[in-house]
């Protein structure tokens, strides 16, 4: 009896280790990872994009930043130009200039609003210029002395546009008066116009001066010339020069730097044509070694 009593026993702890072993083995099994919550889960790909555009940003604000021109001017003579521009606004290249060579650009309303897109290297000024715009004109000014023609006003056109005023940059305090009287002495008055006699004779043919003066006042040859050219006379000093001279089918500079080293000639060149057109005639002191325009 006692053996039955134990395969009893034995058989029901058989079976509650059968009933008990499904439960215990499904508890060891390891358990799946729990769900994040959805504000640890990744933002998607669109919501990374902000992060982008300050980078984006920087790089149009840097590219705003580069100029669309570069400018170089030697001033050393001959007036040299270096310029790269990409679109780049005329009325600002000509302002550069302009504070360059401390000569005053002017552009018309229609010149002001162009872009320009140039480049070339170590260019003469007056070459440099016809690039920037189609018509341009140039006043120089001219001494005696035999010094190289300084620019003293820029003139930047548009095509077909009404030439600049005379007097846009190369102004004078006043104009000249003299009267004139025989110097050579023994000279009748009977013989003052007779050319072969006459101690002055001033005659302008084609743009070119013939002088024939003996023993004249150079303020007195001086005011002769601008009559039969046509331009202001403007006498800073009153100069005792006398003039003995004879020459023929002069340009006025060459007249110019015959006569006197203390003579200003202001001419305008229209670097289209190059037509060449004299402004204004001024004597100024031998001392005076400045410029004589009225800015």
């Amino acid at each position: 009896m006692f053996d039955m009593i134990s395969q009893r026993f034995v058989l029901s702890l058989a079976g509650a280790l059968l009933v008990v072993s499904p439960a215990a083995a499904a508890a060891q099994q390891p358990k799946p990872p729990a769900a994040k919550p959805p504000a640890e889960q990744a933002a998607p790909a669109a919501k990374q994009t902000p992060a982008t555009a300050p980078r984006a940003g920087a790089a149009a604000a840097t590219a705003a930043k580069t100029p669309l021109w570069t400018l170089k001017v030697t001033k050393k003579t001959p007036i040299s130009m270096t310029l790269s521009s990409k679109n780049g606004m005329l009325s600002e290249i000509a302002a550069e200039i302009s504070k360059r060579l401390k000569v005053p650009v002017i552009l018309t309303p229609l010149m002001q609003k162009q872009r320009i897109t140039q480049e070339f290297e170590a260019m003469p000024l007056e070459g440099a210029l016809r690039l920037l715009a189609p018509q341009v004109y140039v006043d120089y000014e001219l001494s005696g002395d035999g010094a190289q023609p300084k620019p003293v006003g820029i003139y930047l056109q548009a095509m077909n546009e009404q030439p600049p005023a005379e007097a846009s940059v190369v102004k004078g305090d006043s104009e000249a008066i003299l009267i004139e009287g025989n110097t050579e002495d023994g000279m009748e008055a009977t013989n003052v116009k007779d050319e072969d006699r006459s101690p002055l004779r001033v005659t302008v043919e084609k743009n070119q001066l013939s002088v024939k003066a003996r023993k004249q006042p150079l303020t007195a040859v001086l005011y002769e010339i601008a009559s039969k050219v046509d331009i202001p006379f403007e006498m800073k000093y009153e100069s005792t020069e006398l003039v003995d001279v004879d020459f023929n089918n002069f340009t006025m500079e060459q007249a110019v730097r015959t006569l006197s080293p203390n003579i200003r000639l202001y001419q305008r060149t229209n670097l289209t044509s190059y037509e060449v057109r004299p402004l204004r005639l001024v004597l100024v002191s031998p001392a005076n070694n400045q410029q004589t325009t009225k800015m």
